[in-house]
């Protein structure tokens, strides 16, 4: 027995001193083994789509998939969580973008951490599961269920916009869990300190800038209290007047600054015109019917029977990317608070709430463009989170220069796909679903085939499921989304232009067959060209020169609006399409939404991603 004891304890020992000679090795070695970076390019392609030659990834050894090099532990097995909480919206076109894009930027700024949701309204919860099959706990059922799955770490970050009656009520909740996590924390609502309403001043400023003409009273609808907290609207009113934002004006619908209030304060300045938006952080139903609907008592029917010509732009905070980032503000300084730190080398989805052997794999080209990733990529696998809540979620960038990017600019860890592959099989991953938001089976839809291929015997499961235009109902669906939320500019002297990527590859001829489903459906005034390809942006010119056109409305055909969106067609460089639309005479309005965030294109990626489930029997 001493025997024995004596042998394991020379191991341990010979075993210290090999782990000892290595390290010291490897420390002598360490500069020469790191990576160089390698410098960007002065004009990084962002939304380069589908269709593009995918950034080469270093040579790898065909048997490298047996050892991947992912973490120790697996996806699900974080006992700290963030705990989203809203009052909630059953308009799905906007919940996706505005509290999901809330969650999509703590996902990518807390990857360690869990990001899990719970509503306030329960008539809501009780609408979209009758409505639509999702199921969303409220905040009691969302405690209790963070409680029986183990998590000793929450935070809790409430999307209200303010310190009022239902964050109170938040607050009160929680205490009752205050022995039931072993750290437990409430951060701040949007508008807490003069830095929150300095920093939502200056974004709804510069996303309205276009409108500010002089001629033109920007209205923000507010939702109003009779709690103390009502006064933020009008301490928002003192800061834009203090930052000469003269032309800004902030109303509530059932508190004041009123409906009458506001209108009284624009009569006789001279305005022509009034732009509507929201004051919330989602656009749902009093944006869409208080403030833009076509009743009596609408803000849109007061502001138009008082003379103006009213635009209503749907666009709640939530989707505002500084709005989001202060939210992560304001959860960082909850952290902060419990003495804790964020491990930032975790990739984004590697941390899940989903405790399931299965995965859906969302495979994007990237774009380091954050305001447009977290409602346009975000947007997608938002709605693959509703649609298949037994499934965890993951992400994977091609573009490994927009990957590199994201880690040295702003911490952002995301996975390609060969890493992502590797992940999946080592954390136990048995069905894996792969959804790619490429618009079309062009290139890099090909690689990622091939990708695939290599890892069929890595899982018990793999389905590859279709890019966005594959079938005739795809095309039919998109040219309705986009006719929809474009109607509103289709006024005959309008022409409506679609910006896409183009491509060499046979592919291509997915924008010319958009052209003709338009004209099926009498679009007369949308025209579809290409950055690199054709139909060529003289051969757009060429199609609207002689039919009475006064305006160009741009918008890129693409899933999500990074550089060739706000460059190539938006930018002010002399061989930019607004400029050319501008030298041709037209005035031009760039509208910078991917399709990434439109609903019913979401809803397609959620229909090819249920195909593949179905594939697989």
């Amino acid at each position: 027995m001493r025997k024995n004891k004596t042998l394991r304890l020379l191991a341990l020992v010979l075993c210290f001193a090999m782990v000892c000679g290595l390290c010291l090795s490897a420390c002598g070695k360490q500069e020469a083994q790191e990576p160089a970076q390698t410098e960007e390019p002065a004009q990084t392609p962002e939304q380069t789509p589908e269709e593009t030659t995918e950034p080469e990834e270093p040579a790898q050894p065909e048997e490298q998939p047996e050892e991947p090099e992912t973490p120790e532990e697996p996806a699900a097995a974080s006992d700290k969580a963030i705990l989203v909480v809203s009052f909630g919206t059953s308009f799905n076109n906007s919940r996706n973008i505005t509290i999901g894009g809330v969650e999509n930027a703590l996902r990518e700024a807390f990857p360690d951490y869990q990001i899990r949701r719970a509503f306030t309204a329960q008539i809501i919860i009780d609408k979209l599961a009758q409505r639509d099959g999702i199921v969303i706990d409220n905040v009691t059922e969302a405690l209790d269920r963070a409680v029986a799955d183990g998590i000793k770490t929450l935070v809790v970050q409430p999307t209200h916009l303010m310190n009022g009656f239902e964050y109170t009520d938040l607050k009160d909740e929680l205490d009752k869990y205050a022995d039931k996590f072993e750290k437990l924390a409430l951060a701040e609502p949007l508008l807490t300190s003069e830095e929150d309403f300095s920093a939502v001043a200056d974004a709804i400023m510069a996303k309205t800038a276009a409108y500010d003409d002089g001629k033109t009273a920007i209205v923000f609808m507010g939702h109003g209290t009779e709690a103390e907290s009502n006064g933020v609207y009008a301490h928002m009113q003192e800061v834009l007047a203090g930052k000469n934002a003269a032309n800004y004006y902030v109303g509530t619908v059932e508190a004041e600054p009123s409906l009458e209030d506001v209108l009284g304060a624009i009569e006789g300045k001279g305005y022509e015109k009034v732009v509507l938006e929201p004051l919330m952080v989602v656009a749902g139903d009093h944006a869409n019917n208080d403030m833009a609907g076509d009743e009596e008592d609408s803000w849109k029917t007061a502001f138009t029977g008082a003379g103006y010509e009213v635009t209503c732009l749907l666009d709640g905070l939530g989707q505002v990317y500084e709005a989001q980032a202060l939210y992560v503000a304001h959860t960082q300084a909850a952290i902060d608070s419990l003495g804790l730190t964020v491990d930032k080398s975790v990739a984004v989805g590697a941390t899940q709430p989903v405790q399931s052997d299965k995965a859906i794999l969302v495979v994007s080209f990237g774009t380091s463009f954050n305001n447009s990733r977290n409602i346009t990529i975000g947007g997608v696998e938002n709605a693959l989170r509703e649609a298949f809540p037994d499934y965890q979620i993951r992400r994977a960038f091609t573009a490994q220069i927009i990957i590199d990017k994201l880690a040295q600019r702003d911490g952002i860890v995301i996975d390609n796909v060969t890493e992502a592959l590797d992940r999946a099989v080592a954390d136990g991953i048995k069905t894996l679903v792969v959804q790619p938001t490429h618009l079309m089976n062009g290139f890099e839809y090909t690689d990622l085939k091939d990708e695939l291929d290599k890892y069929a015997d890595k899982f018990e499961k793999l389905a590859l499921a279709e890019p966005l235009l594959t079938s005739e109902e795809d095309f039919s669906a998109v040219a309705d989304a986009i006719m929809a939320k474009t109607a509103a500019y289709d006024d005959g002297k309008t022409a409506i232009v679609f910006m896409g990527h183009g491509t060499e590859a046979e592919s291509n001829g997915v924008y010319a067959h958009m052209q003709e489903v338009l004209a099926g459906k009498n679009a007369a005034n949308y025209y579809v060209g290409t950055v690199e390809a054709e139909p060529s942006l003289e051969d757009v010119l060429g199609a609207i020169e002689g039919k009475g056109y006064e305006k160009v409305v741009l918008e890129p055909l693409m899933v999500v609006a990074g550089d060739h969106a706000n460059n190539d067609m938006a930018g002010d460089e002399e061989d930019s399409w607004k400029t050319a639309f501008t030298g041709a005479g037209y005035e031009v309005t760039c509208l910078l939404d991917g399709l990434g965030q439109v609903y019913e294109v979401q809803a397609l990626y959620v229909a090819h991603t249920q195909a593949a489930i179905d594939s697989l029997g």
